[in-house]
């Protein structure tokens, strides 16, 4: 049988932030576990508590052939939309735009019974043209995508109904950003987000040039599900569409920088990426007891994060983070002190992918020494 390749693993003295080293030596054979038993063809797994790094792994395949790395980026899906979140957060916080303030003032082309919806509403997925389904056929550049948008038609009253936006609202939050400040929203988010956090390995859509540097540490998505396939490029191409809904890569590691500022208050890396209090506002409740018309169930929501046991089931009332298409969840719980970055190469459906993160989550939050308020 073929050696399991395996790269990193536990990083210093986990015991002295309250970890069990035996706990996470766990975690890792249950990671290996998943790839033998085909979960994965390949993944990483990062792990901080208390700010402190305590496990970075990489197990398996980035492509076939390729070993993963730790630094390997890999194609994040939806949870690149809390990087978008953030954004929007800086500039209001600058008073340069209004959470209550429509999107038409700012994208006057935004119609189709859309008129009233505002950026808080896009934020907390009641919009109304959550667009599912929604055919990009001939669609090949942000402008294209954004004006298609704008003319789809409202499929229910802004604000009265709640349903996630795949792809279409963190679109929207994007191009909100690149009118009111003037860059498109993946070079604002590597000059406001990225580059100051430290994030390395991390972009929103890749360039010819950024695959060529790449090269073998670009990770490549597959699937064993059927219905899937058609969704899941045979490589890795160039963006044509930075889209902020779900076009982001980058390493496991680097988003646990990006959730240990946001643990942090909104600094780290001697860079205040926001203020304290915006933080707290953008990871509280804000949604809560809706029923989400395109999930399918109820969600407790901030502004661009999932809240409390959508992160995972051993998670507290106060974890904050989001997942990605059948294959990522990225999340802080701050009443552990803990941050978890779980991103696999292999798209599953999603009560398959949720089981497979639930049990190296609960792995991990056995491996702690908690309590719960």
């Amino acid at each position: 049988m073929k050696e399991l390749n395996i790269d990193g693993g536990i990083v210093g003295k986990p015991d002295l932030v309250g970890v069990s080293q035996s706990g996470l030596e766990n975690v890792i054979n249950l990671l290996k576990k998943q790839v033998k038993e085909g979960l994965h063809s390949g993944a990483q797994l990062h792990v901080a508590r208390r700010g402190e790094t305590i496990l970075n792994v990489a197990v398996g395949e980035a492509q076939p052939g390729i070993p993963m790395k730790i630094n390997s980026a890999i194609l994040l899906y939806s949870s690149s939309k809390p990087w978008t979140a953030i954004a929007i957060a800086q500039l209001w916080e600058k008073k340069k735009i209004r959470l209550n303030q429509t999107i038409k003032s700012i994208i006057p082309e935004f119609a189709g019974g859309k008129e009233k919806c505002t950026i808080r509403n896009v934020l907390n997925h009641t919009g109304g043209f959550p667009m599912l389904a929604y055919n990009r056929k001939g669609i090949d550049s942000n402008e294209k995508y954004i004006a298609a948008i704008c003319k789809h038609e409202a499929e229910y009253t802004p604000g009265s109904k709640l349903g996630y936006h795949p792809g279409s609202g963190f679109m929207i939050l994007g191009e909100i950003v690149h009118r009111v400040d003037g860059r498109p929203i993946e070079k604002y988010l590597d000059q406001e987000i990225f580059k100051p956090l430290g994030m390395k390995q991390t972009s929103l859509g890749v360039t010819e040039q950024r695959i060529e540097k790449m090269g073998d540490l670009l990770a490549l998505k597959d699937t064993p599900v059927e219905i899937f396939k058609s969704q899941v490029p045979t490589k890795v191409y160039p963006n044509k569409i930075f889209n902020p809904s779900g076009s982001g890569y980058g390493s496991a590691y680097d988003m646990g920088i990006f959730y240990k500022m946001l643990w942090y208050k909104g600094y780290w890396n001697k860079a205040q990426i926001v203020k304290k209090e915006t933080m707290e506002l953008f990871t509280d409740i804000q949604i809560k007891g809706i029923f989400d018309k395109t999930m399918g169930m109820y969600y407790t929501r901030g502004y661009g994060f999932g809240l409390g046991k959508h992160c995972g089931t051993s998670c507290s009332r106060k974890a904050f983070g989001h997942g990605g298409a059948g294959s990522c969840m990225n999340y802080c719980d701050p009443e552990l002190d803990l941050i978890v970055n779980f991103n696999s190469n292999t798209r599953l459906q999603a009560i398959d992918h949720f089981t497979r993160h639930d049990v190296i989550n609960t792995a991990i939050y056995d491996a702690c020494d908690y309590i719960f308020n």
